[in-house]
C-alpha cells in the first residue's frame, strides 16, 4: 500500500506558538483540524437496511470526454435511488486533463487536492486515462480501472450481493465558525463480515458552476458546466479510522465521531454532501456506502 508519511510541522511543536492550520492524522497525511463536538446523537438501527455501492469517477475538468461518463454516473443514481453513491476525483497525476491553466480566464480553477491525490497514488487510475472509474474498489475483469461503458454492469453485479454492513450519518453545521461534525453509526450486519474494517468520511460538493471541455458540444468547451460529487476532502483521516475492532459480529454497533474546522475554504456548504466508505483495509475492497447532504 502507497502511504506518504510527512513530519508535523515544527511550529506546532511549540505550545506557546499558535495552533497550526492542519494536523498530521495517523496516515501521514495533513487535514482539516479536527473542532469539539456536541452530545453524540442516538440512533435507531434500520429494519431493512440496503446495500449501496460506491462509484469513483476519475475525471477532469480538460478531459472533453468526462462528461459522458458524468453522465452515465447520474443515469446510475437515477436508476438506483439511494444505492449509488458518487465520488468525482481530479488526481494530479492525471497530467494536463486535471492541471488548471495559468493563462487566460478559462479553466483556472483547481480541482485537485491531497485526498484525490492520495486515493490515487494507492489505486493508480488517472494514469490509465480519463475517463476511468472504480466501483467498489473491486477489481472487475482483472481491472479496477473501468471505462465508463462497463460501470452499469459492475454496479449491478455489486447491487445483488448480500448487505454486510450498514452505516448511517448525521451532521452538524456551524455556519458561524465553519465547523464540522460528523456522526457514523456502523452495524454489523453479517456473521462474516471482515475484521480490518475501516470507516472513511469525505466531503464532495455539488452543482459547482465551472468550465468543463466537452467534446460533443460546437467549441469543445463549456462554460457554465455543473460540475457535481467533486471529492474536496476528508473529515478526517484520509484513510479513515478501524471500525467494529472487537466485534464484528450480526448486530454489533459503535458510533464514530469526525469533526473538521472548515474556516480557510470557500466551498458552499449547502451545495455540499457527506460520503461515508466502510471498506476492509487488507483487500481495500468497499463494504458499504452512505451519503448526506451537510445542511439538509
Amino acid at each position: 500500500m502507497i502511504r506518504s508519511f510527512f513530519l508535523l510541522l515544527s511550529l506546532c511543536l511549540f505550545l506557546s506558538i499558535p495552533s497550526c492550520d492542519y494536523i498530521e492524522d495517523p496516515d501521514g497525511n495533513n487535514q482539516p483540524p479536527p473542532v469539539p463536538c456536541s452530545d453524540t446523537p442516538s440512533f435507531t438501527p434500520r429494519i431493512d437496511p440496503v446495500r449501496k455501492v460506491l462509484l469513483e469517477d476519475y475525471t477532469g475538468h480538460r478531459c472533453g470526454n468526462c462528461p459522458n461518463a458524468g453522465t452515465i454516473l447520474k443515469d446510475l443514481i437515477s436508476a438506483n435511488p439511494d444505492q449509488v453513491v458518487g465520488l468525482a476525483i481530479h488526481a494530479q497525476n492525471a497530467g494536463y486533463f486535471t492541471a488548471p491553466k495559468n493563462d487566460g480566464d478559462k479553466f483556472r480553477h483547481d480541482f485537485r487536492n491531497e485526498v484525490s491525490n492520495t486515493l490515487d497514488a494507492e489505486f493508480q487510475i488517472a494514469a490509465t486515462g480519463l475517463p476511468k472509474g472504480m466501483v467498489n474498489r473491486k477489481a472487475f475483469n482483472g481491472t479496477k480501472a473501468l471505462p465508463p461503458s462497463t460501470w452499469n454492469q459492475a454496479v449491478n453485479t455489486e447491487l445483488a450481493l448480500d448487505i454486510q454492513a450498514d452505516v448511517q450519518l448525521a451532521a452538524e453545521w456551524n455556519e458561524t465558525d465553519r465547523s464540522l461534525c460528523v456522526f457514523a453509526f456502523v452495524e454489523s450486519r453479517s456473521s462474516n463480515l471482515p475484521t480490518n474494517l475501516k470507516l472513511a468520511v469525505y466531503l464532495a460538493e455539488h452543482k459547482f458552476v465551472n468550465w468543463q471541455a466537452d467534446y460533443s458540444v460546437p467549441g469543445e468547451e463549456i462554460e457554465n458546466y455543473e460540475h457535481n460529487h467533486i471529492l474536496r476532502t476528508a473529515i478526517g483521516p484520509i484513510w479513515g479510522r478501524q471500525v467494529l475492532a472487537n466485534n464484528s459480529s450480526n448486530g454489533s454497533n459503535e458510533i464514530q465521531v469526525f469533526s473538521a474546522n472548515l474556516s480557510g475554504q470557500t466551498w458552499d456548504m449547502s451545495n455540499c454532501s457527506l460520503v461515508a466508505v466502510l471498506y476492509d483495509d487488507q483487500s481495500m475492497e468497499v463494504i458499504q456506502a452512505e451519503e448526506v447532504q451537510v445542511i439538509p
